[in-house]
């Protein structure tokens, strides 16, 4: 038998046990995932999984090119553009974080987006989970959360690139990805209406792969050109049914590109630095009086401000895919940034979601439900 299954068979089993450990107590599965990297990764051949993690990586980024078709970006609030630009002023305080750390402009650009994105996907599945999507704070998160998203993926396309020429064929390649969408996507949409499933899944994978292919030919980001395949099918209207069918395939391949991120932060974390540790608390600290002053901009009370500041808190995919890129590029410290960040603020974040309540009557001040009531009648 090939290696490469009996190393995807092992991956496979603890990933699942690991998921299966977390799914028990209702937490999100992706830092499991990263420390059984960080565990596991000195003894599991993880070269051998490949291509199953980069195909995890563009199915996630076009996942997340999906959530912006014209019908979701005209769905964004006023309040969440409100709260989206004091939550943006976290990108010139990274940059000068990173500056004064000794990084150079491309560096302190990459820890800028490693201290400015949450974790969409984490902050998302735990409003669903604990029933507090209907809450007027959760709408605002969920908005910053998408412009968040959106500025990451156009920061990638800077420096992931190689230059100004890359840059430059990127945006020539996007401008005729949108005519293609806009003069031949209706036949097309037509045509895909009318075929199976199975093979609408593989002419997905083989867009999503070739695009991200092109664009690296061209000298630019291949997560950009993954990106953009997620928005121009979500403006041909096929959001729904690529949603649906690509959803289990990226759950599996991201996994896997998790395990192989924590495996190769082995030597990463190994030589850790003081420097490292203050710059990830500093960038977890930084956000929460930013998106504090953004809800109350929003027009949130003092409660719901609070809360959503602690909703933004997880970081997640979008750090990690940085700290890849910081790493391959030479910048083994914004890596150390970007991969502790996630691996401290998803439970911490998780914690302070579900506790979220709790923690408002606590530094609030606000007597529990009921209580004030109780406390006015004579005895």
């Amino acid at each position: 038998m090939h290696p490469s299954v009996e190393a995807f068979a092992l991956a496979a089993g603890l990933l699942a046990l690991g998921a299966a450990l977390v799914h028990r107590f209702g937490f999100p599965p992706l830092p499991v995932y990263l420390l059984t990297g960080l565990l596991v990764g000195d003894r599991l051949p993880v070269e051998a999984l490949e291509p199953l993690p980069s195909l995890g990586l563009l199915l996630l980024l076009f996942s997340v090119g999906l959530e912006f078709g014209p019908d979701r970006l005209r769905e964004l609030s006023a309040k969440a553009l409100r709260a989206g630009f004091y939550d943006a002023l976290a990108l010139p305080l990274g940059f000068l974080l990173g500056l004064l750390a000794g990084l150079d402009a491309r560096g302190a650009a990459l820890l800028a987006g490693v201290t400015y994105v949450s974790s969409s996907a984490v902050i998302a599945k735990l409003i669903v989970d604990l029933r507090r999507a209907a809450n007027p704070e959760s709408e605002v998160v969920l908005g910053v959360s998408v412009l968040e998203d959106l500025g990451v993926a156009l920061l990638l396309a800077l420096l992931g690139g190689q230059g100004p020429g890359g840059i430059l064929a990127g945006g020539i390649l996007a401008l005729a990805y949108f005519a293609f969408a806009r003069y031949l996507g209706p036949p097309l949409v037509r045509f895909v209406e009318g075929i199976s499933d199975e093979l609408v899944l593989l002419m997905g994978a083989a867009f999503t792969a070739g695009t991200a292919l092109l664009f690296q030919a061209a000298g630019t980001s291949e997560g950009l050109g993954a990106f953009l395949s997620g928005v121009i099918a979500a403006s041909l209207g096929l959001r729904e049914r690529l949603e649906r069918l690509f959803g289990p395939v990226r759950d599996l391949g991201v996994a896997l590109f998790f395990l192989v991120v924590g495996a190769e932060s082995l030597e990463v974390l190994g030589n850790l630095s003081p420097l490292g540790v203050a710059l990830a608390l500093l960038g977890l600290l930084l956000k929460l009086p930013l998106d504090h002053l953004g809800g109350g901009r929003a027009g949130l009370g003092r409660k719901r401000r609070l809360y959503a500041a602690l909703y933004l808190l997880p970081r997640g995919e979008f750090n990690l895919v940085l700290g890849s890129l910081a790493l391959a590029q030479g910048y083994p410290l914004v890596a150390q940034v970007a991969v502790l960040s996630v691996l401290v603020s998803v439970p911490l974040g998780a914690l302070a979601i579900r506790f979220a309540p709790e923690l408002g009557r606590l530094l609030l001040g606000e007597a529990p439900r009921g209580q004030g009531r109780a406390a006015a009648k004579p005895r």
